[in-house]
């Protein structure tokens, strides 16, 4: 099992511009690293593994360069389930399990996470609008849900940058 480096909090730019809060960002970044690296993290083989990029979108430049060290997405715990009713536009996060109502839009994430999984079920038989934001979703950048009680789990396949239905 990989070592993840358990801070992952990316600072605001204010703070980290900040001339009385930077140094301390910058201090309790380092600490913290320090720490996890000190007590046996990244130490595994993922670690000695030479990754030119590991996630398809741009990284925060700044940070990388003012820390030294970049941070990985905060993930939710394995099979970890968010349950979402909602009857407005929402952008679903990975885990959602949304009940969709009311001709709701549903939102994919902009940059999901691998395996990212997302649930959409139609609450109430209006018709529910899927946008793939960027991605396709089973080759579409748009989808409709319109049966009552239908429901479609989306699982994200990082190396194809597409959701597919199960």
């Amino acid at each position: 099992m990989a070592n993840v480096d358990p801070f992952v909090v990316q600072w605001p730019a204010k703070w980290v511009g900040d001339p009385d809060i930077g140094p301390v960002v910058h201090y309790l970044n380092r600490f913290l690293h320090d720490l996890w690296i000190r007590t046996g993290g990244g130490s595994d083989a993922i670690e000695a593994q030479d990754v030119a990029e590991v996630y398809p979108w741009p990284t925060n430049e700044l940070l990388e360069e003012t820390i030294g060290f970049s941070y990985p997405p905060i993930e939710q715990a394995a099979n970890e389930v968010r349950t979402v009713t909602t009857s407005v536009n929402y952008t679903a996060l990975d885990g959602d399990f949304i009940n969709a109502k009311a001709n709701a839009q549903i939102t994919f994430p902009e940059y999901p996470n691998e395996n990212a999984v997302i649930i959409v079920r139609n609450g109430d038989g209006s018709n529910i609008k899927l946008v793939g934001n960027g991605k396709n979703m089973n080759g579409e950048s748009t989808g409709l849900i319109t049966r009552l009680g239908t429901s479609i789990e989306f699982h994200y396949f990082i190396d194809s940058d597409e959701w597919f239905a199960r």
